[in-house]
């Protein structure tokens, strides 16, 4: 078996199908800035993380923002509603049951407004709460038990609707 030599110096670069590849001496890796910040080797800095994620803004939302007295506006006008029904009907009640069919009537249509307002309020939580949730997946437990529990406007909602049947029944 013939043996060739083996070259000693630089191998000369052979033709590929991409073509030459320039073989040359690498780029040095990047320094880093020398301050008194940095580590020496082996430690690491115990600041915060370089890059946190940031919560955004709040979006302006074409939802209408409720206080705490919105329950209060929306007795207010059930309460204004319910007299106006007492005004149109009050000259035809004559008899004791008739009368205290419209009173039921005013208060219900009074709970039902504060249940009204009380009910969109849990609408804007549970819609805040679903578009937050990627943000904050913890957010998700306390807005299920918004859809699913008995929430006070909920309760309001049932005892008016009980107010209203009971002056329905009154006036037969």
């Amino acid at each position: 078996m013939p043996s060739e030599p083996v070259p000693s110096g630089p191998v000369p670069p052979a033709a590929t199908a991409t073509g030459p590849i320039p073989v040359g001496v690498p780029p040095a890796p990047p320094q880093p800035a020398a301050g008194p910040t940095a580590a020496p080797e082996g430690a690491q800095p115990t600041g915060p993380a370089p890059r946190r994620p940031r919560i955004g803004a709040r979006v302006p939302f074409p939802l209408t923002r409720m206080g705490p007295w919105a329950p209060v506006a929306g007795a207010v006008v059930g309460l204004l509603a319910g007299l106006v029904v007492v005004l149109l009907l009050g000259g035809v009640a004559e008899a004791f049951r008739e009368r205290l069919a419209l009173v039921f009537l005013t208060v219900g249509l009074g709970m039902l407004g504060a249940a009204g307002a009380l009910l969109a309020d849990e609408v804007r939580l549970v819609r805040r709460g679903a578009r937050e949730a990627g943000v904050r997946p913890a957010w998700v437990e306390a807005t299920a038990n918004l859809i699913n529990g008995l929430t006070p406007a909920r309760l309001l909602l049932l005892a008016s609707a009980f107010v209203l049947f009971l002056a329905a029944y009154v006036s037969n």
